[in-house]
């Protein structure tokens, strides 16, 4: 297939594309859509002034068409155009995804730009949406969620034709993201030293099973060396651990939880299965674990369910994980404190609070364990934590750490 330049020699308000024949072709390519269908065309033309003319004609048929069917461009709000989003558009991602931009566009962009016409949305605008975000204290990674929502609004606008080639970008010049001005300093750069230690975490799976929850010290243990995440974790089968010819977790499903419904099961993140791995001082713990839900329930049997034996959801373990921390002396950000619930007696009881670190933070601390600890290749480590791309491994696990000169001085003593 011949190769063809990205950039279209002409672009015409109701998004008609020119492109100039390369690689030998002898004809221009006309890049339209059907005015009645919607339908991406594909058109030939002999010459550019042919493919001008022939584009031209399409982008009539295109404004007749859009003044057929919206009269008043000024009556589509942004919140009009929210609704449109989330009832069209969102319903082809996954259920995380859409209540994700569901909360984004509830909680902070349409109380802000909701009643605003979408052609008069600016740049200045979107600024202050997110200035909203900043004054609330919340983090820059919120801030970019946010930032990233009203982005894929106005990309989901042109596509409407709410907004055309005629109308100002909305994002303009709007800045969402942190950008680090040296290595290792990016919003995504995770220092092992903010991480919870090895003594920390001894102590939160010792407390876990002074209170009874020796599975979910075991389920702790395996995350702090494997760098499951929870969906992950929750979603393992006596099968998926393997202990010859070497110590191995086979990554096949992932639990997906919602707001909406039950969780369920799905593909892990990026689609992709892998493996990853633990240490022997695991191995006898988890084979008596594997051992004994195969027993009783087979190789469909989940390692570490709920009280039920189903799919154990991440805000109920948040009662185990509170009060295990708390105990183990960890920095709390908000004071364990115990309200009343349902039941009798200490079941009846219900935990509020938090952590300084989360479960995910396991997680950081099994990745820093991999790279600096095992001294793993940054592309293994990727591979086992389920990343796309080392490169993010890298960007977000590495980072200068010590001095520098007298780091590389010492390694080129014996040289």
């Amino acid at each position: 297939m011949a190769k063809r330049t990205r950039k279209p020699v002409a672009v015409f308000e109701h998004g008609t594309r020119i492109y100039a024949p390369v690689d030998g072709e002898r004809r221009h390519r006309i890049v339209a859509r059907d005015a009645a269908t919607g339908e991406r065309l594909f058109i030939a033309a002999g010459s550019e002034h042919a493919a001008r003319l022939r584009a031209r004609e399409i982008e009539e048929r295109l404004e007749a068409a859009a003044s057929i069917r919206e009269p008043d461009r000024w009556s589509r709000t942004v919140e009009d155009l929210a609704r449109r989003y989330v009832d069209d558009h969102l319903t082809t991602k996954s259920n995380r995804y859409r209540e994700k931009h569901q909360y984004l566009l509830r909680a902070w962009i349409l109380p802000t730009i909701g009643t605003r016409p979408v052609i008069e949305w600016n740049s200045a605008e979107s600024d202050r949406v997110l200035a909203s975000v900043r004054k609330a204290g919340r983090s820059d990674a919120l801030v970019q969620d946010v930032g990233s929502a009203m982005r894929a609004l106005v990309t989901y606008a042109r596509r409407l034709r709410w907004l055309t080639a005629r109308d100002d970008d909305p994002m303009w010049l709007v800045s969402y993201s942190t950008k680090s001005t040296r290595q290792g300093e990016t919003a995504t750069f995770i220092p092992r030293s903010t991480l919870p230690t090895d003594d920390h975490c001894a102590a939160l799976f010792a407390a876990m099973a002074e209170q009874g929850n020796e599975r979910w010290a075991l389920a702790m243990r395996l995350v702090h060396r494997s760098g499951l995440r929870w969906g992950e974790l929750t979603g393992l089968e006596p099968g998926d651990i393997e202990f010859e010819p070497n110590r191995i977790v086979h990554v096949r499903r992932a639990v997906e939880q919602t707001s909406a419904g039950p969780p369920t099961l799905k593909t892990p993140k990026n689609g992709r299965t892998r493996t990853t791995i633990f240490p022997k001082s695991l191995a006898d713990d988890l084979a008596q674990l594997v051992d004994a839900v195969h027993a009783e329930h087979g190789q469909t049997g989940l390692l570490f369910p709920n009280r039920r034996g189903g799919i154990a959801r991440r805000s109920s373990f948040q009662q185990v994980w509170i009060k295990a921390a708390d105990a183990a002396g960890w920095p709390m950000t908000a004071l364990l404190r115990r309200t009343a619930g349902y039941g009798q007696h200490d079941k009846g009881w219900r935990w509020t609070g938090s952590a300084k670190w989360t479960v995910h933070d396991l997680r950081h601390v099994a990745a820093c364990w991999m790279l600096f600890d095992l001294g793993l290749d940054p592309a293994i480590v990727a591979e086992k934590l389920g990343h796309a791309d080392p490169a993010f491994t890298v960007k977000r696990y590495v980072g200068v750490r010590g001095n520098p000169d007298e780091r590389a001085t010492a390694l080129t003593d014996e040289w």
